[in-house]
């Protein structure tokens, strides 16, 4: 180990005595640069050597270079002002070539950690060293199966090397190592795509874009993975047409494509992907391959729902890329729709078209506040009423979801028609629709119910006991929005809130729904007592908490109201919270043991410390493992 330490050492001899010579560090300097290296090196040579060394000694390089660079600025400005330059020598390079060995010797023995080799690589390309390729090429050959690797290689190969043809046979290998790799076939797609949109802009700087230069791949000719022949045969290209760099790079796009689908068939997203990549780059000649795209999503999908919106969704980019008409396109979405609702009749689909006629009716709501013009109107009544045709359309081939059933009742409440929007939710939550369980559906309802009492000035207290004790029969998901609905509604006078209090204590003395109602009646209490005050908060939760088992949470708001009136010198709330704590350890002291240390925090608070030290040893004997009690009660004392 000293051996190699001295022969390291050794090597940096040169470097050391240049930075001295060239007046960039002092002698006191250098001297602890050589230990800091010495002790670095030892770390590395040692047996059970870490990642963590190698990065802190790439890092105190890095510093070290920080600062010679800043320094020798300072040097080059001084030399500057006499007329002389600053000539490069070995302390100029050795600091990169030394991390770059640093690293080398870190792949060495971790050879399968990947973020090794890509800091590696990365440091390399900030350096402007060719040696990326070396170090990819190692990287690669290790870990083969890694698309990220053959992406990062080909990726500087195009644009830092300027060597498309290595990319694409990076690219080519490394689909031929990992076929079943989408990111892959995407990237080398787009790879294509950018050299082909590099070569366009080109010619027109040069005032080329009316000629075709021959390029030597053919658009007839090319192999599976992209290539094509007369790149193994040029002498056989000499006597067929040519085509140009760019017409040869979206034909080698294509043929990408269709390998790519014939290796990944049935996936719809992987081809979506391909449609967002030709979105996002302007070449020309692309037509027929966005074509094709969508007709084999158009045939390869017909029972999948998003295909047929993508399908839909093609008619705005048309609008958006080519200047035509928004009613035009329009139109031809909803004859895409038409035809997918043909094919698959879902609730997906209906939902999937009814959200297109919903960005519709949002358009045209642009349109009138911008326009003021009756064209506006006429295409918002339109979309209205085809949206709520396509509702009862839904409801008639026995289609039903959440999202249709909300929405339905959206627009007639935008329409002004209540009533109707009343009965659709209430046809939704009969026992025999399959969207009587959505909590959702209850809520909205019972807002429309609530608001509707209001603007009446209706007290409506029964109908909405009465839709609360449904939806809480029915809904099969989260009733506590419901719950808090309804306290909300119940609190506008004591008869209500008195009703809604037995409705609370039938449900924590029964058996379902008990911690959603435990949760409102800590919300209720907590309002009542910013409301009405301390008193009135006692008389509701002393009614809820003499139900069996009223739940933790529900005890700790009670706690917590009356530890806010102790902090105030309340002598009865101080009695009150040591009731609210003995009934919480007496129930649940056994596994909560933050429950005995706030008891233990109140006491000591109010100067009762023998009073905290009797529950310190109750707590030590109720609870089953105190130890994590034991190690946090030190901390109060």
């Amino acid at each position: 180990m000293a051996d190699t330490v001295a022969y390291h050492m050794e090597r940096m001899l040169p470097e050391l005595e240049d930075l001295e010579q060239r007046g960039l560090f002092s002698r006191d300097e250098i001297k602890e640069i050589a230990r800091q290296r010495r002790d670095f090196e030892y770390l590395l040579k040692r047996h059970s050597a870490l990642k963590q060394d190698f990065l802190r000694y790439v890092d105190y390089e890095t510093q070290l270079e920080t600062i010679r660079r800043a320094r020798k600025k300072v040097l080059c400005e001084s030399l500057k002002a006499k007329g002389e330059s600053w000539r490069n020598s070995i302390c100029d390079r050795s600091n990169a070539m030394r991390i770059m060995m640093i690293y080398e010797r870190a792949v060495t023995k971790f050879k399968g950690d990947l973020e090794l080799w890509l800091r590696y690589a990365e440091f390399c390309r900030a350096r402007g060293t060719r040696r990326v390729q070396k170090v990819m090429m190692k990287a690669i050959q290790l870990h083969p199966a890694v698309p990220g690797l053959w992406i990062y290689a080909a990726v500087w190969e195009a644009e830092h090397n300027s060597n498309v043809t290595a990319a694409r046979s990076l690219m080519q290998q490394g689909i031929r190592s990992c076929p079943k790799s989408e990111i892959l076939w995407h990237e080398y797609f787009r790879m294509e795509l950018i050299f082909a949109e590099k070569v366009k802009a080109r010619r027109l700087v040069l005032g080329l874009a009316s000629q075709e230069k021959p390029a030597i791949i053919e658009a007839g000719e090319v192999h599976e993975n992209g290539v094509s022949n007369s790149e193994t045969d040029v002498a056989a290209t000499e006597e067929k047409p040519r085509v140009s760099h760019h017409t040869a790079s979206c034909k080698i796009a294509q043929v990408i494509y269709r390998n790519a689908i014939a290796e990944i068939p049935d996936n719809l997203q992987f081809r979506q992907r391909f449609l967002e990549i030709l979105e996002t780059i302007d070449v020309e000649k692309l037509e027929a391959l966005e074509e094709e795209i969508y007709a084999g999503m158009r045939k390869d999908f017909v029972t999948d729902e998003n295909s047929w919106a993508w399908l839909a969704r093609r008619q705005y980019v048309k609008a958006e890329s080519k200047g035509m008409d928004i009613l035009e396109c329009r139109k031809e979405a909803t004859n895409v729709y038409e035809e997918g609702l043909q094919s698959v009749s879902s609730a997906r689909m209906y939902e999937l078209y009814a959200d297109f006629l919903i960005n519709n009716l949002e358009h045209d709501d642009e349109q009138i506040e911008a326009d003021q013009s009756s064209d506006g109107s006429q295409n918002l009544e339109k979309s209205a009423e085809t949206l709520l045709t396509l509702y009862e359309r839904a409801k008639v081939a026995g289609v039903e979801s959440e999202a249709l059933a909300q929405g339905q009742a959206g627009l007639l409440l935008r329409w002004g028609n209540v009533g109707s929007a009343i009965e659709s939710l209430e046809n939704s939550c009969k026992e025999t629709a399959s969207t009587c369980g959505s909590s959702r559906i209850w809520m909205q309802l019972f807002s429309i119910e609530t608001k509707l009492s209001s603007v009446k000035n209706l007290q409506g207290s029964e109908q909405h006991m009465k839709l609360l004790k449904a939806s809480l029969k029915m809904a099969n998901d989260d009733v506590k929005i419901l719950l808090q609905m309804a306290a909300e509604a119940q609190t506008v006078n004591r008869k209500q809130l008195d009703g809604f209090l037995q409705f609370l204590e039938s449900i924590l003395a029964g058996t379902i729904r008990k911690h959603a109602a435990a949760e409102v009646a800590a919300a209720l209490v907590d309002y009542v007592f910013h409301a009405e005050g301390l008193q009135r908060a006692r008389e509701i939760y002393s009614r809820l908490i003499a139900l069996p088992s009223p739940g933790l949470n529900f005890l700790k708001s009670c706690i917590a109201i009356e530890a806010a009136s102790v902090v105030d010198g309340n002598a009865e709330a101080l009695k009150q919270l040591r009731k609210l704590f003995n009934l919480g350890v007496e129930l649940y002291g056994h596994h909560d043991d933050g429950l005995w240390l706030e008891f233990c925090a109140q006491e000591r608070k109010a100067g009762n410390i023998q009073e905290a030290s009797n529950i310190y040893w109750r707590a030590k004997k109720a609870l089953s493992n105190p130890s994590n009690f034991l190690e946090k009660y030190q901390l109060l004392q």
